[in-house]
């Protein structure tokens, strides 16, 4: 195993499109993870993901409680021989769509081919939020 450089956390960042969110829990049980397509824009260092929710979702209520999330997103660069994986900490806020078009931009090519539970034709049921980086780090594995 090898630590990433920060160069090489953009890479993966920037390359791929989907990865899991984690949620502190508002009774301080189990956190509550769920996988979002995502986009990450190393010119404003912004990640962005579009989260359906109503105000008594789980989802909801998790922010509520704690702003402070972590986020994963791996990669598999040479079949089962090489993967890489970054996490990366922060404060998730609502935001714009405008404040991280850049990001959703990268979101939206990176996931083309991805399965994606929210209607983008319809952002009244949606809410944006960007993910204020405090740390990332990310590690390669070889295998072999």
């Amino acid at each position: 195993m090898r630590e990433l450089s920060d160069t090489t956390v953009v890479e993966v960042l920037t390359e791929n499109g989907i990865g899991v969110l984690a949620l502190s829990s508002p009774t301080g049980a189990t956190p509550y993870p769920i996988p979002v397509a995502f986009g990450y824009d190393p010119a404003t260092d912004s990640l962005a993901v579009h989260l359906s929710e109503s105000e008594d979702s789980q989802k909801h209520r998790c922010l509520t409680a704690d702003a402070n999330v972590a986020f994963t997103v791996y990669e598999e660069t040479e079949p089962e021989t090489v993967w890489r994986s970054v996490v990366v900490t922060g404060e998730l806020v609502e935001t714009t769509y405008g404040a991280v078009e850049p990001a959703l931009a990268s979101l939206t090519s990176n996931t083309q081919f991805a399965p994606n539970p929210v209607s983008w034709d319809d952002t009244s049921t949606t809410t944006p939020y960007e993910l204020r980086i405090d740390d990332w780090s990310g590690r390669e594995f070889r295998v072999g």
